[in-house]
Order: structure tokens, then sequence, then C-alpha cells
């Protein structure tokens, strides 16, 4: 049986997982020797290669330390930022279903790191709540994510991040069209 061979404690999905990592960061290195070619004039090469940078800080940074995946820092910060709000809103701003965002608060809620009370004019709604253990959970992802972030754009200015950011939040802000 070929399952039979596996490590309860899932050490073989460690390992293939650890070399796969590692061919990816060893792919990422050599990657810049790559003719771009028709890629040099798609913004969204770029930007999908920076996010890769961004996404692998994240995960060696906030998410060894607080076990939380980027949807769930995601959500935590959110709540925090807009107490009270629903699943149904959360949804709408993350480009998400709203069966798909419960499933995440489910996960949440299980961790004790959000809180459900229900809502006293829709019985269907329940507004969101940190609890204290969310709160420190997100603290400490966010100090760690600020500190990741500030040795991955090292070689960019102040001036330059705060640009940058400026316009990412304007691409993101763009409403594509339903045509």
């Amino acid at each position: 049986m070929k399952w039979a061979s596996a490590n309860p404690n899932g050490d073989a999905c460690r390992g293939r997982r650890a070399r796969a990592m590692a061919d990816n960061a060893a792919m990422s290195r050599s990657a810049s020797a790559l003719e771009e070619g028709d890629l040099a004039g798609i913004l969204g090469y770029p930007m999908t290669r920076a996010t890769l940078v961004l996404e692998r800080a994240y995960e060696t940074s906030a998410g060894a330390v607080t076990g939380l995946h980027r949807v769930e820092y995601t959500v935590l910060a959110l709540v925090k930022g807009n107490a009270g709000c629903t699943a149904a809103v959360l949804a709408r701003t993350l480009g998400v279903s709203t069966p798909n965002m419960t499933l995440w608060l489910d996960r949440l809620g299980a961790k004790g790191l959000v809180a459900r009370r229900p809502s006293p004019t829709d019985r269907r709604a329940n507004h969101l709540h940190l609890t204290r253990e969310g709160a420190e959970a997100l603290r400490r992802a966010t100090a760690a994510i600020r500190a990741a972030e500030e040795e991955a754009l090292a070689g960019l200015s102040q001036g330059e991040r705060l640009l940058l950011g400026e316009l990412l939040r304007k691409v993101a802000a763009v409403k594509l069209s339903s045509g």
C-alpha cells in the first residue's frame, strides 16, 4: 500500500515540501538570468514576482510566529479596524464568497481569535469582534510583518516605499468593468 510508508507525523510530506521550497528558492535566484521577452512590458509579471517575495516574507515571519495564514491575518486586521462588521461585508471587501468567509471565520473562532455577537436588528447576521487573544495575535503578527517587510524592501527608499504603497492601493481600487 502506497500510503503505508508515510510517517504519521507527516515527515515525508515535510521533506518533499522542504525540497520543493529549496528548488523554488534556487529558481528564484536564477530567474533574473532569464530573458523576460514579452513579459518585460506586462506589469502583472513584476507585480507577481514582488508578491512572491512579500508572501515569503510573511510566511517566514508572521506565519512562523503566530501560525496565522495570510487570509486569517487579513481578516483579523479588518475586524480590528471595523469592529462589529459582518461576514458578508468582509467577503465583499476581499472578493470571496460569504460561505468561504464563514469558513475562515469558523477557523478563527475555533482558535479563540474572533467572537461573533448576534445582531440586535437582523437575526441572520453576526457582528464580529476580536478577542483579547485575537488582538494579541494580530499585534505580534503585525510587528513580525513590519520587520520582514523592512528587510525585504531594504533596496527601496522610504519615499519609494510610500509611492509603491500608494500606487498599489490605486490599482487595487480599480473596478473591473463587467463587460
